[in-house]
């Protein structure tokens, strides 16, 4: 059963992929890639590589705010280390787990590793809604469809609404009140309250995620110039956020294949050949995956790999008397 689930996000990744490719000729696809340069891939690789930084920095505030201390050198190997789990485990928030893992293993208490993690996804998650929402006035000149805005606009309500009930969160029956899971709720709010009434937190933050996105942007705009698309920074910046809204959504790997379609709908707006709008969306997986890999090999060398924790906990055993 442990099995089944990842295997079943491998096969929707893969068909949903198959589904898009059907849709128009794998060789256009071909023609697209080989306009692309090894020099646009390496600038690309390096923007995604520079907002593990921004990712990094608004951590680091998240970890202020709850009263915690971590290093920017330790904080950055972590992040690093988060994003390749993100994109080699069969889930969205595979690296969320890892990261706290190795919090904690880092120096930090369980529970602030716990809540610094998971605060630091749902501002993340905030924040898009909010730069996505601040882009619909603009938005809604390019999507015509009502259809397409109605469900835009439903899936950034829902996500502000679901975020404000959050911080809203102060008390809660007293029935439950004594459950672990509702006490590890009510903790999350109150750092979620505490980071967002704060401005010296909430702001950086806020503009730390928004950098980040955007940054997003600009690789799916230097993949697209590079294809010689017609594609403008600004169609980018309004559109890659709700792509990337659309991915969060656990159903695949790293989003491969619920990416695609929805960058191929997107950019099926401004009049992008879906076959160009699935070439510049595979490269920019590409991109986010190649730019994770110094993760994996952060993760060999550090002290928080499955390898070196067996090897120390081997060495105390070595080092206690034998009982017997």
């Amino acid at each position: 059963m442990r099995l089944l689930k990842p295997l079943l996000k491998i096969a929707i990744s893969l068909a949903l992929i198959a589904i898009v490719l059907r849709a128009f000729d794998v060789k256009g696809v071909i023609s697209h890639f080989a306009k692309v340069d090894a020099a646009t891939l390496l600038l690309a690789t390096v923007i995604a590589l520079s907002i593990a930084l921004l990712h990094t920095l608004r951590w680091l505030a998240v970890i202020k705010a709850n009263g915690t201390r971590l290093g920017f050198k330790t904080a950055l190997q972590l992040v690093l280390i988060g994003h390749f789990f993100n994109q080699a485990l069969p889930s969205s928030v595979g690296g969320d787990a890892v990261r706290i893992w190795c919090a904690y293993r880092a120096g930090l208490n369980f529970s602030a590793a716990a809540n610094t993690v998971i605060i630091d996804r749902a501002l993340t998650l905030f924040s898009l809604l909010l730069l996505t929402a601040a882009g619909l006035p603009w938005l809604f000149e390019i999507i015509t469809d009502p259809a397409a805005r109605w469900a835009l606009s439903a899936v950034i309500f829902a996500g502000v609404a679901g975020f404000g009930v959050l911080l809203a969160l102060r008390r809660l029956p007293q029935l439950i009140a004594h459950w672990r899971v509702v006490r590890a709720l009510l903790s999350l709010a109150a750092l979620a309250r505490k980071v967002m009434s704060r401005a010296r937190y909430a702001l950086p933050i806020i503009l730390l995620s928004v950098l980040s996105f955007i940054g997003f942007a600009i690789i799916v705009f230097y993949i697209a110039h590079a294809m010689q698309l017609d594609i403008t920074l600004r169609d980018c910046v309004l559109l890659v956020p709700p792509v990337i809204l659309i991915t969060v959504v656990p159903v695949s790997i790293a989003g491969w294949g619920v990416r695609e379609g929805a960058m191929v709908v997107a950019f099926g707006f401004i009049n992008v050949p879906a076959s160009a709008a699935f070439a510049v969306s595979i490269l920019f997986g590409l991109t986010l995956a190649a730019a994770s890999l110094p993760g994996s090999l952060l993760w060999w060398l550090s002290g928080y790999s499955v390898r070196t924790v067996a090897a120390d906990a081997e060495a105390l055993a070595v080092k206690e008397p034998d009982p017997g």
